[in-house]
């Protein structure tokens, strides 16, 4: 049997309403892992319902993605956005509707779980033939979220606690590799990340060890992303947000394969470390040519010569503004 996790949870207020609200804030934060299953009694109506907290969070990321001026905030928005948009509910059994994301079974109705089902969400009684036969079938690190608080530890489940510690421990290790290379992640993580020269720094040095570095910030990003939701204080959050745009921004310069697992942290887009150079050191109307040499007059010569391939071939404009 794979090794899953289980986290035992209550809604914050009485009725089936503060539920079904507490289940999708709770999937917002694991939407991108894989797809979803939702154990319950009334497919159809906790469907519906479920629904419309969905449209309601994602209304509320409207409303942030409009209030705010931040470029890279505006793009985050709009691509958690999109995604939420495209998440497609069902009532079927997975053999019968496989392109669904999120799906609404009863127990009886459990033949096999969806494919690459990492969280599922239990609101009614499983028979314990059916919970055996369910677990079997599980990626490994799924997480069982449990409204009833059943007793997973005699299936071989473990606490959703050690995805957590697991995230602390690749965190030191993450750290440790950027001392390493003396990046300080505390002195870039101010939030709004604006101490440009320092980051331009930090991107030159790990663009010489690009390979190394995506290894590290990959098994921390997969730490990561088993084990959420968390909860992390003001300062960490910044920490882990300042690590994902560096992560993103080595792997966009390298020649590494891109991915988009980075963007669904910090969800920076292509050119986006362009656009502070032209707000700050450079006009908005300098060339490639010059901000190849603004990073070649500061020694930053990895940036300079990624800068260089990365856009081979391809139009800049730093002047434009982010959609």
């Amino acid at each position: 049997m794979t090794k899953c996790y289980f986290e035992l949870r209550k809604q914050s207020a009485k009725g089936t309403d503060s539920l079904i609200a507490d289940m999708m804030r709770h999937l917002h934060t694991r939407e991108y892992l894989g797809k979803t299953l939702v154990i319950c009694e009334q497919p159809s109506v906790v469907l519906s319902a479920s629904r419309k907290q969905w449209l309601k969070l994602a209304r509320t990321i409207q409303k942030q993605r409009a209030s705010t001026l931040n470029a890279d905030k505006i793009i985050k928005y709009a691509h958690a956005i999109a995604h939420m948009q495209h998440l497609q509910f069902g009532i079927k059994n997975p053999l019968d509707s496989p392109d669904s994301d999120i799906y609404f079974l009863t127990p009886q109705q459990l033949i096999v779980p969806p494919s690459h089902c990492m969280t599922i969400y239990v609101t009614t009684p499983i028979a314990q033939e059916t919970t055996r036969a369910l677990l079997q079938q599980l990626p490994d690190s799924s997480l069982i979220v449990d409204y009833n608080h059943g007793s997973w530890e005699e299936f071989g489940l473990s606490p959703k606690q050690l995805l957590e510690q697991k995230v602390v421990e690749q965190w030191k290790q993450t750290i440790a590799f950027l001392k390493l290379n003396d990046i300080d992640i505390a002195s870039l993580s101010t939030g709004d990340i604006k101490d440009i020269k320092a980051m331009d720094d930090a991107l030159d040095a790990l663009l010489g060890v690009s390979h190394p570095f995506l290894q590290v910030a990959n098994s921390f990003q997969h730490a990561l992303e088993i084990a959420r939701p968390l909860r992390l204080s003001k300062e960490t959050r910044q920490e882990y947000d300042a690590f994902s745009l560096l992560a993103h921004r080595v792997q966009a310069l390298s020649l590494e394969s891109f991915t988009q697992r980075f963007l669904e942290t910090y969800n920076e887009d292509d050119t986006f470390f362009l656009y502070e150079i032209a707000r700050g050191a450079l006009q908005p109307s300098a060339s490639l040519a010059e901000i190849i040499n603004y990073h070649l007059e500061a020694n930053r010569t990895n940036l300079a010569e990624a800068l260089r391939v990365f856009y081979i071939g391809r139009s800049f404009n730093p002047s434009k503004k982010p959609i």
